[in-house]
């Protein structure tokens, strides 16, 4: 909660609140309009800005316009907050090394962006500007924008990387470090390849003062592309929290899961992952409906790689009767995903839409 002073010539605002103070003894309230001094406070709100990142708006947060600067954002004259606010982004690319990331809804791209590394990343903040050639290695350091933030959320609008070797990431890495414990018994430690449209969860209760951070490592500057949008959420967002030790969090009642780096079935499962992909419960359903395409390793009875959808164990290339199934309810929609240490099949992944059906 943010509260500023302000001088305010007419009328309230119906998202701010507005507080008038009172004349001191014997001073005439009538003839002083403009002398009168108002608190306004409002809420630190996700809010759109006027922009546009890879066709969809680019989402901001609620600050003065001073706390805005202040905090190294941005705005393009979109309000909010009924005026009172302005909304804030930040777009940040990595060569900008002076801060770190301290305001929510922030976006990290590439160099360059929205063109690609190879062909537009030539730094143009920071240091001095330079056309970036060979390997390249760049880090984000990620702190809370307030000290009751449990998680901070990895949006890929797009994230486009070198694809990995018989499932390894051997020219391009995205990492995260500095999670908590819970996190990091799943977070995976090899991402590479087409990331676009899936995302992260990771818990930061832990992390205090200190700061996350996201490095991508690139084996040889060329076509490699991204705008990773960051959001944070604090304890009272119970909403938004995902389930502990669920890297991966759906609050709609339909969507798609897919594997990382499954790229459309142009893609390659990545070797040694194992976590959970949860879908948050919604009064008055039960069942679910689920179409889906898998390409992974082993067959039943014998997987390699499998996908667990509550009682069912799947790998192989069958999903369903005719990629199709029913997943009967049995309590919380967990999702398990587990590929092993070899992908030289080159298997493809998964991708599974699903729908909750009424109780």
């Amino acid at each position: 909660m943010r509260w500023v002073v302000a001088l305010v010539i007419l009328g309230t605002a119906s998202a701010a609140s507005v507080q008038e103070t009172e004349p001191a003894e014997g001073e005439e309230r009538d003839g002083k309009l403009f002398s009168i001094f108002q608190i306004v406070k409002f809420n630190n709100d996700e809010c759109n800005t006027n922009m546009t990142v890879e066709g969809a708006v680019l989402t901001g947060t609620c600050y003065t316009a001073a706390e805005c600067t202040t905090l190294g954002g941005a705005s393009d004259g979109g309000t909010c907050a009924s005026g009172f606010g302005v909304c804030c982004y930040n777009k940040i690319d990595p060569c900008d090394t002076t801060s770190g990331v301290k305001l929510n809804t922030t976006y990290l791209v590439n160099p360059g962006y929205p063109g690609t590394v190879g062909a537009d990343g030539a730094c143009t903040t920071g240091e001095a500007a330079r056309q970036i050639t060979g390997a390249a290695d760049y880090t984000w350091s990620i702190y809370k924008y307030r000290t009751d933030v449990e998680q901070i959320r990895f949006e890929f609008i797009v994230t486009d990387l070198s694809a990995p070797a018989s499932g390894d990431c051997t020219n391009d890495t995205l990492t995260i470090t500095g999670a908590d414990a819970v996190t990091n018994k799943v977070l995976p430690t090899n991402l590479c390849g087409v990331l676009t449209g899936g995302h992260i969860v990771v818990s930061v209760k832990d992390l205090g003062t200190n700061a996350l951070a996201l490095n991508i490592k690139l084996g040889e500057v060329g076509s490699q592309k991204w705008a990773i949008l960051v959001r944070q959420y604090i304890t009272s967002q119970t909403d938004y929290l995902a389930p502990r030790g669920c890297l991966q969090y759906y609050r709609a009642t339909s969507g798609t899961l897919m594997s990382f780096n499954y790229n459309g079935g142009n893609g390659e499962m990545l070797n040694d992952q194992m976590y959970s992909s949860c879908i948050a419960q919604t009064d008055d359903f039960c069942d679910m409906s689920l179409t889906g395409v898998m390409d992974l390793t082993g067959a039943s009875g014998a997987c390699s790689d499998k996908v667990s959808l509550g009682c069912d164990v799947l790998c192989g290339q069958t999903f369903g009767t005719s990629g199709a199934l029913t997943w009967n309810y049995t309590g919380p929609y967990v999702v398990t995903t587990l590929s092993d240490s070899d992908n030289a099949a080159m298997v493809g992944g998964y991708t599974i839409d699903w729908t909750l059906l009424p109780c």
